[in-house]
Protein backbone atom coordinates (compact mmCIF):
# COMPACT_ATOMS: atom_id res chain seq x y z
CA UNK A 1 0.00 0.00 0.00
CA UNK A 2 2.85 2.39 0.85
CA UNK A 3 4.55 2.02 -2.58
CA UNK A 4 1.20 2.64 -4.28
CA UNK A 5 0.67 5.84 -2.30
CA UNK A 6 4.22 6.92 -3.08
CA UNK A 7 3.61 6.42 -6.80
CA UNK A 8 0.35 8.37 -6.59
CA UNK A 9 2.06 11.20 -4.74
CA UNK A 10 4.86 11.28 -7.32
CA UNK A 11 2.35 11.31 -10.18
CA UNK A 12 0.39 14.11 -8.51
CA UNK A 13 3.51 16.23 -8.02
CA UNK A 14 4.51 15.60 -11.63
CA UNK A 15 1.09 16.73 -12.88
CA UNK A 16 1.28 19.81 -10.66
CA UNK A 17 4.68 20.70 -12.08
CA UNK A 18 3.70 20.07 -15.71
CA UNK A 19 0.52 22.11 -15.27
CA UNK A 20 2.59 25.21 -14.58
CA UNK A 21 3.79 25.07 -18.19
CA UNK A 22 0.29 25.46 -19.68
CA UNK A 23 0.66 29.23 -20.44
CA UNK A 24 3.70 28.42 -22.58
CA UNK A 25 1.64 25.97 -24.66
CA UNK A 26 -1.76 27.67 -24.66
CA UNK A 27 -0.82 31.18 -25.72
CA UNK A 28 -4.35 32.41 -26.52
CA UNK A 29 -5.39 34.92 -23.85
CA UNK A 30 -9.07 34.10 -24.39
CA UNK A 31 -8.78 30.33 -24.05
CA UNK A 32 -6.34 30.57 -21.16
CA UNK A 33 -8.77 32.87 -19.38
CA UNK A 34 -11.59 30.42 -20.10
CA UNK A 35 -9.52 27.59 -18.66
CA UNK A 36 -8.80 29.65 -15.54
CA UNK A 37 -12.55 30.19 -15.10
CA UNK A 38 -12.96 26.42 -15.29
CA UNK A 39 -10.26 25.87 -12.66
CA UNK A 40 -11.77 28.40 -10.24
CA UNK A 41 -15.22 26.88 -10.72
CA UNK A 42 -13.60 23.49 -10.21
CA UNK A 43 -12.20 24.54 -6.83
CA UNK A 44 -15.71 25.35 -5.58
CA UNK A 45 -17.16 22.19 -7.16
CA UNK A 46 -14.52 20.01 -5.50
CA UNK A 47 -15.44 21.46 -2.11
CA UNK A 48 -19.18 20.84 -2.36
CA UNK A 49 -18.60 17.49 -4.07
CA UNK A 50 -16.39 16.38 -1.19
CA UNK A 51 -19.08 17.32 1.35
CA UNK A 52 -21.73 15.46 -0.63
CA UNK A 53 -19.55 12.37 -0.99
CA UNK A 54 -18.49 12.21 2.65
CA UNK A 55 -21.66 13.37 4.42
CA UNK A 56 -24.48 13.17 1.87
CA UNK A 57 -25.12 16.91 2.32
CA UNK A 58 -25.70 19.25 -0.63
CA UNK A 59 -24.84 22.91 -0.07
CA UNK A 60 -27.40 24.97 -2.01
CA UNK A 61 -25.98 28.14 -0.48
CA UNK A 62 -22.46 27.61 -1.78
CA UNK A 63 -22.49 31.23 -3.00
CA UNK A 64 -22.24 32.35 0.64
CA UNK A 65 -18.69 31.02 0.75
CA UNK A 66 -17.79 32.42 -2.66
CA UNK A 67 -19.02 35.96 -2.12
CA UNK A 68 -18.17 36.34 1.58
CA UNK A 69 -14.38 35.84 1.23
CA UNK A 70 -14.38 38.04 -1.88
CA UNK A 71 -16.01 40.88 0.06
CA UNK A 72 -13.71 40.31 3.04
CA UNK A 73 -10.69 40.54 0.74
CA UNK A 74 -11.92 43.89 -0.55
CA UNK A 75 -12.70 45.17 2.94
CA UNK A 76 -9.31 44.06 4.21
CA UNK A 77 -7.52 45.77 1.33
CA UNK A 78 -9.60 48.93 0.91
CA UNK A 79 -10.71 49.80 4.42
CA UNK A 80 -8.25 48.09 6.75
CA UNK A 81 -5.24 48.78 4.55
CA UNK A 82 -3.88 45.26 4.93
CA UNK A 83 -1.06 43.93 2.84
CA UNK A 84 -2.45 41.68 0.13
CA UNK A 85 -1.12 38.50 1.76
CA UNK A 86 -2.70 39.50 5.06
CA UNK A 87 -5.92 40.47 3.28
CA UNK A 88 -6.12 36.98 1.74
CA UNK A 89 -5.57 35.39 5.15
CA UNK A 90 -8.16 37.73 6.64
CA UNK A 91 -10.69 36.73 3.97
CA UNK A 92 -10.11 33.00 4.41
CA UNK A 93 -10.11 33.20 8.21
CA UNK A 94 -13.27 35.32 8.30
CA UNK A 95 -15.11 33.04 5.89
CA UNK A 96 -14.01 29.94 7.80
CA UNK A 97 -15.14 31.46 11.11
CA UNK A 98 -18.51 32.27 9.56
CA UNK A 99 -18.72 28.67 8.31
CA UNK A 100 -18.02 27.37 11.81
CA UNK A 101 -20.71 29.57 13.38
CA UNK A 102 -23.28 28.81 10.69
CA UNK A 103 -22.36 25.14 10.57
CA UNK A 104 -22.91 24.78 14.31
CA UNK A 105 -26.59 25.42 13.55
CA UNK A 106 -27.19 23.86 10.14
CA UNK A 107 -25.30 20.55 10.29
CA UNK A 108 -27.81 19.18 12.79
CA UNK A 109 -30.47 19.32 10.09
CA UNK A 110 -31.38 16.54 7.67
CA UNK A 111 -30.11 16.80 4.08
CA UNK A 112 -33.05 18.73 2.60
CA UNK A 113 -33.42 21.26 5.45
CA UNK A 114 -29.63 21.59 5.45
CA UNK A 115 -29.65 22.51 1.76
CA UNK A 116 -32.36 25.13 2.27
CA UNK A 117 -30.70 26.58 5.37
CA UNK A 118 -27.43 27.13 3.51
CA UNK A 119 -29.37 28.78 0.70
CA UNK A 120 -30.97 31.09 3.26
CA UNK A 121 -27.49 32.00 4.55
CA UNK A 122 -26.40 33.07 1.08
CA UNK A 123 -29.53 35.13 0.50
CA UNK A 124 -29.13 36.73 3.93
CA UNK A 125 -25.59 37.82 3.08
CA UNK A 126 -26.69 39.09 -0.33
CA UNK A 127 -29.38 41.25 1.26
CA UNK A 128 -26.93 42.52 3.89
CA UNK A 129 -24.44 43.71 1.25
CA UNK A 130 -27.18 45.77 -0.41
CA UNK A 131 -28.29 47.59 2.75
CA UNK A 132 -27.75 51.34 2.68
CA UNK A 133 -25.97 51.14 6.04
CA UNK A 134 -23.48 48.65 4.57
CA UNK A 135 -22.74 50.71 1.48
CA UNK A 136 -19.45 52.18 2.84
CA UNK A 137 -18.20 48.60 3.34
CA UNK A 138 -19.69 46.72 0.39
CA UNK A 139 -20.47 49.37 -2.23
CA UNK A 140 -24.15 48.38 -2.24
CA UNK A 141 -25.68 47.57 -5.62
CA UNK A 142 -22.62 48.95 -7.40
CA UNK A 143 -20.32 46.35 -5.92
CA UNK A 144 -16.86 46.82 -4.46
CA UNK A 145 -13.87 47.73 -6.60
CA UNK A 146 -10.64 46.70 -4.90
CA UNK A 147 -7.27 48.38 -4.65
CA UNK A 148 -4.64 45.91 -3.50
CA UNK A 149 -1.76 46.88 -1.24
CA UNK A 150 1.49 45.22 -2.25
CA UNK A 151 1.77 42.01 -4.22
CA UNK A 152 0.56 38.44 -3.88
CA UNK A 153 3.26 35.82 -4.43
CA UNK A 154 5.24 38.49 -6.24
CA UNK A 155 2.36 39.45 -8.56
CA UNK A 156 1.04 43.01 -8.68
CA UNK A 157 -2.66 43.84 -9.08
CA UNK A 158 -2.15 44.33 -12.82
CA UNK A 159 -0.36 40.98 -13.14
CA UNK A 160 -3.11 39.17 -11.22
CA UNK A 161 -5.58 40.37 -13.85
CA UNK A 162 -3.60 38.78 -16.70
CA UNK A 163 -4.35 35.10 -17.48
CA UNK A 164 -0.74 34.09 -18.16
CA UNK A 165 0.60 35.44 -14.87
CA UNK A 166 -2.47 34.46 -12.81
CA UNK A 167 -2.43 30.85 -14.06
CA UNK A 168 0.16 29.54 -11.54
CA UNK A 169 -1.87 30.96 -8.65
CA UNK A 170 -5.10 29.30 -9.82
CA UNK A 171 -3.38 26.03 -10.75
CA UNK A 172 -1.49 25.63 -7.47
CA UNK A 173 -4.62 26.53 -5.49
CA UNK A 174 -6.53 23.83 -7.35
CA UNK A 175 -3.78 21.28 -6.68
CA UNK A 176 -3.82 22.19 -2.98
CA UNK A 177 -7.60 21.77 -2.78
CA UNK A 178 -7.48 18.41 -4.58
CA UNK A 179 -4.75 17.19 -2.22
CA UNK A 180 -6.74 18.43 0.76
CA UNK A 181 -9.89 16.65 -0.41
CA UNK A 182 -8.07 13.37 -1.14
CA UNK A 183 -6.14 13.31 2.13
CA UNK A 184 -9.24 14.11 4.19
CA UNK A 185 -11.27 11.44 2.42
CA UNK A 186 -8.60 8.76 2.98
CA UNK A 187 -7.99 9.61 6.63
CA UNK A 188 -9.72 8.20 9.70
CA UNK A 189 -11.76 11.40 9.70
CA UNK A 190 -13.12 10.52 6.26
CA UNK A 191 -13.92 6.97 7.38
CA UNK A 192 -15.91 8.27 10.34
CA UNK A 193 -17.86 10.61 8.07
CA UNK A 194 -18.76 7.85 5.62
CA UNK A 195 -19.74 5.48 8.42
CA UNK A 196 -21.92 8.19 9.94
CA UNK A 197 -23.57 8.79 6.59
CA UNK A 198 -24.26 5.05 6.22
CA UNK A 199 -25.74 4.57 9.69
CA UNK A 200 -25.60 7.50 12.11
CA UNK A 201 -27.59 5.73 14.82
CA UNK A 202 -25.19 2.79 14.92
CA UNK A 203 -22.22 5.17 15.13
CA UNK A 204 -23.81 6.87 18.13
CA UNK A 205 -24.45 3.56 19.86
CA UNK A 206 -20.80 2.65 19.20
CA UNK A 207 -19.69 5.72 21.16
CA UNK A 208 -18.75 8.01 18.26
CA UNK A 209 -19.54 11.71 18.26
CA UNK A 210 -21.36 12.30 14.96
CA UNK A 211 -21.92 16.05 15.35
CA UNK A 212 -18.38 17.39 15.60
CA UNK A 213 -16.99 15.44 12.59
CA UNK A 214 -19.87 16.65 10.43
CA UNK A 215 -19.30 20.23 11.60
CA UNK A 216 -15.59 19.95 10.77
CA UNK A 217 -16.48 18.53 7.36
CA UNK A 218 -18.75 21.48 6.66
CA UNK A 219 -16.04 23.93 7.72
CA UNK A 220 -13.44 22.19 5.57
CA UNK A 221 -15.71 22.15 2.52
CA UNK A 222 -16.55 25.81 3.07
CA UNK A 223 -12.84 26.61 3.31
CA UNK A 224 -12.24 24.94 -0.06
CA UNK A 225 -15.06 26.93 -1.61
CA UNK A 226 -13.71 30.11 -0.01
CA UNK A 227 -10.45 29.63 -1.91
CA UNK A 228 -12.47 29.89 -5.13
CA UNK A 229 -13.99 33.15 -3.89
CA UNK A 230 -10.57 34.59 -3.10
CA UNK A 231 -9.25 33.56 -6.51
CA UNK A 232 -12.16 35.29 -8.23
CA UNK A 233 -11.55 38.48 -6.25
CA UNK A 234 -7.79 38.44 -6.88
CA UNK A 235 -8.30 38.03 -10.61
CA UNK A 236 -11.13 40.55 -11.08
CA UNK A 237 -10.33 42.99 -8.23
CA UNK A 238 -14.09 43.42 -7.98
CA UNK A 239 -17.04 41.79 -6.23
CA UNK A 240 -20.77 42.48 -6.43
CA UNK A 241 -23.94 41.13 -4.75
CA UNK A 242 -24.29 38.77 -7.73
CA UNK A 243 -21.46 36.69 -6.27
CA UNK A 244 -23.85 35.80 -3.42
CA UNK A 245 -26.76 34.98 -5.70
CA UNK A 246 -28.07 31.43 -6.07
CA UNK A 247 -27.07 31.42 -9.75
CA UNK A 248 -23.39 31.83 -8.81
CA UNK A 249 -23.49 28.82 -6.52
CA UNK A 250 -25.70 27.00 -9.00
CA UNK A 251 -22.85 26.92 -11.53
CA UNK A 252 -20.66 24.92 -9.16
CA UNK A 253 -23.55 22.64 -8.18
CA UNK A 254 -24.31 21.83 -11.81
CA UNK A 255 -20.61 21.34 -12.53
CA UNK A 256 -20.38 18.89 -9.63
CA UNK A 257 -23.39 16.92 -10.91
CA UNK A 258 -22.01 16.81 -14.45
CA UNK A 259 -18.62 15.52 -13.35
CA UNK A 260 -19.86 13.30 -10.56
CA UNK A 261 -19.06 13.46 -6.85
CA UNK A 262 -17.74 9.89 -6.52
CA UNK A 263 -14.13 11.05 -6.89
CA UNK A 264 -12.19 14.19 -6.00
CA UNK A 265 -11.46 14.95 -9.66
CA UNK A 266 -15.03 14.38 -10.91
CA UNK A 267 -16.28 17.88 -9.98
CA UNK A 268 -13.19 19.38 -11.66
CA UNK A 269 -13.94 17.57 -14.91
CA UNK A 270 -17.55 18.73 -14.64
CA UNK A 271 -16.41 22.33 -14.11
CA UNK A 272 -14.21 22.24 -17.21
CA UNK A 273 -17.02 20.73 -19.31
CA UNK A 274 -19.53 23.22 -17.95
CA UNK A 275 -17.27 26.21 -18.63
CA UNK A 276 -16.63 25.02 -22.18
CA UNK A 277 -20.35 24.47 -22.71
CA UNK A 278 -21.23 27.93 -21.43
CA UNK A 279 -18.83 29.48 -23.92
CA UNK A 280 -20.02 27.34 -26.83
CA UNK A 281 -23.73 27.76 -26.06
CA UNK A 282 -23.38 31.48 -25.37
CA UNK A 283 -22.19 32.06 -28.93
CA UNK A 284 -25.48 30.67 -30.29
CA UNK A 285 -27.76 33.05 -28.39
CA UNK A 286 -29.61 30.15 -26.72
CA UNK A 287 -27.47 29.78 -23.62
CA UNK A 288 -30.15 28.81 -21.09
CA UNK A 289 -32.03 26.48 -23.45
CA UNK A 290 -28.96 24.57 -24.62
CA UNK A 291 -27.46 24.46 -21.14
CA UNK A 292 -30.64 22.95 -19.73
CA UNK A 293 -30.82 20.33 -22.47
CA UNK A 294 -27.15 19.44 -22.09
CA UNK A 295 -27.40 19.08 -18.29
CA UNK A 296 -30.48 16.86 -18.54
CA UNK A 297 -28.84 14.68 -21.19
CA UNK A 298 -25.57 14.39 -19.25
CA UNK A 299 -27.19 13.47 -15.94
CA UNK A 300 -29.62 11.04 -17.61
CA UNK A 301 -26.96 9.35 -19.73
CA UNK A 302 -24.28 9.30 -17.03
CA UNK A 303 -25.90 8.98 -13.58
CA UNK A 304 -22.46 8.75 -11.96
CA UNK A 305 -21.21 11.78 -13.86
CA UNK A 306 -18.66 12.16 -16.61
CA UNK A 307 -15.83 10.90 -14.41
CA UNK A 308 -17.86 7.86 -13.45
CA UNK A 309 -18.28 7.09 -17.15
CA UNK A 310 -14.53 7.49 -17.73
CA UNK A 311 -13.73 5.15 -14.82
CA UNK A 312 -16.24 2.53 -16.00
CA UNK A 313 -14.84 2.72 -19.53
CA UNK A 314 -11.32 2.29 -18.21
CA UNK A 315 -12.28 -0.81 -16.20
CA UNK A 316 -14.01 -2.30 -19.24
CA UNK A 317 -11.11 -1.70 -21.60
CA UNK A 318 -8.36 -2.70 -19.20
CA UNK A 319 -9.05 -6.48 -19.17
CA UNK A 320 -9.39 -6.42 -22.95
CA UNK A 321 -5.99 -4.78 -23.34
CA UNK A 322 -4.45 -7.20 -20.87
CA UNK A 323 -5.99 -10.14 -22.72
CA UNK A 324 -4.62 -8.93 -26.02
CA UNK A 325 -1.17 -8.52 -24.49
CA UNK A 326 -1.22 -12.07 -23.15
CA UNK A 327 -2.46 -13.40 -26.48
CA UNK A 328 0.30 -11.55 -28.32
CA UNK A 329 2.95 -12.98 -26.02
CA UNK A 330 1.55 -16.47 -26.51
CA UNK A 331 1.69 -16.09 -30.29
CA UNK A 332 5.31 -14.94 -30.14
CA UNK A 333 6.29 -17.86 -27.92
CA UNK A 334 4.49 -20.30 -30.24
Amino acid sequence: MAPLRSRRAAAFLAIAAVGLLVPYVLTSVFYLGLLINGLVLGVAAVGIGWLMRQCGLVMFGVAAFIGAPAYLLGIGSNLLGLDLHLAVLFALAGSTLFAALAGALVVRARPLPFAMLTLALAQMLRSATMLQAMRPLTGGDDGLTMTFNGTFLGLSQAALGKPASFWPVAWLALMAVLAMAWLAAHSRFGQVLRATQANEERMRFSGFDTYLPRLLAFVLASFMVSIAGVLMALNAAYVSPESLDFATGGHSLVAMLIGGAATATGPLLGALLYTWGQDAFGATGYLELLTGIAVVVMISAFPRGAMGFVIDLWHRLRPVGAGRTRAGRGAEEA
